[in-house]
């Protein structure tokens, strides 16, 4: 069984219930949720002219392959109604991110793991920390609390609704 990190996003529509709806459909799945983030609010990152997002970190367990994790997350995605764009960083109903799969390394043209810029992203870096602080990531030396506490803040605030 290998641990991997998720992130998982929402800025269009009712955000709270599409993340909830997404942790329900993975529950079905063959993995095994073992830690949930707190609910942050988000500034967009990449294209900022877009609602805030709502995002939370999940630490699950499972024997799929990269390849087929990403397959069954694709397809939630697609189930919930996110469309694909050829567009970066643009609204969406639901965004599932493979963030680490343990401590492998993938180097695809599909997917590439550790997630290739989630180094550039602190909210992602500080939400993960919440569930993970003394997970250090493939290529660092230094565990997420040690990256969080380097990182900018601002723009993430714990979600009260």
């Amino acid at each position: 069984m290998e641990e991997i990190f998720l992130l998982l996003g929402s800025n269009i529509g009712d955000r709270k219930e599409n993340l909830m709806r997404a942790i329900q459909a993975i529950t079905v799945e063959p993995m095994k949720i073992l830690k949930k983030s707190k609910i942050y609010q988000t500034k967009p990152w990449g294209v900022t002219n877009q609602p805030d997002y709502l995002n939370l970190a999940l630490k699950v367990e499972s024997d799929l392959s990269a390849l087929e994790l990403l397959k069954v997350f694709k397809r939630i995605e697609r189930q919930m109604g996110r469309k694909r764009s050829k567009e970066r960083w643009q609204p969406r109903v639901i965004d599932i991110d493979i963030l680490f799969w343990g401590q492998h390394v993938v180097d695809r043209a599909v997917l590439r793991i550790p997630h290739e810029e989630f180094l550039d992203r602190p909210f992602a870096i500080k939400i993960l920390a919440e569930i993970a602080p003394d997970f250090i990531p493939p290529g660092s030396k230094k565990t997420l609390r040690e990256l969080s506490l380097g990182g900018r803040n601002e723009g993430i605030e714990i979600y009260r609704d």
